[in-house]
């Protein structure tokens, strides 16, 4: 065999992570305590001739950050704009619809009244078609009591 010095049988040889004085070295092959914790602060290493140089930071995405800027700025615009016209519109289209089914509801109202009151009332149907009749001329009457008149000055 050649003595190239890995041969542990021969004396004076060294193995790796160990030493032929002393206890054997830790795997980072330093003696000493074992580094551990955060690395010491202080000024950044030098790279080492003819070591590539280290990769750039990365470049901030303007595209990315420009997009959102706008889209926080049409967001702002739409809840300032088209909020209180979308919330109009649902007033208005609902309003419109209640409108329409409370008609519906007082027409099927006063037509249920004069069934009710042809049932109850003896006689021809004329008589349940005048005491409803009476029942509204006498609301509104009462109704237009209540107005508010406006006056003009002249």
């Amino acid at each position: 065999m050649a003595a190239t010095g890995s041969d542990p049988t021969r004396s004076g040889a060294t193995m790796v992570g160990r030493s032929s004085v002393g206890p054997p070295l830790p795997p980072n092959g330093r003696s000493g305590p074992p580094l551990s914790g955060p690395p010491p602060s202080g000024p950044a290493p030098r790279p080492l001739p003819g070591a590539p140089p280290p990769p750039p930071e990365p470049a901030k995405d303007w595209a990315a950050e420009t997009a959102d800027a706008i889209e926080r700025l049409v967001g702002k615009v739409r809840a300032k704009t088209s909020g209180p016209l979308e919330a109009l519109a649902r007033i208005l289209v609902y309003g419109l619809v209640a409108l329409i089914v409370g008609l519906a509801a007082a027409v099927l109202a006063a037509v249920a009244l004069v069934r009710a009151l042809d049932l109850a009332l003896p006689g021809e149907v004329w008589a349940a078609h005048g005491l409803t009749g009476g029942i509204f001329v006498v609301s509104g009457l009462f109704l237009w009591r209540k107005r508010t008149v406006k006056t003009v000055k002249v």
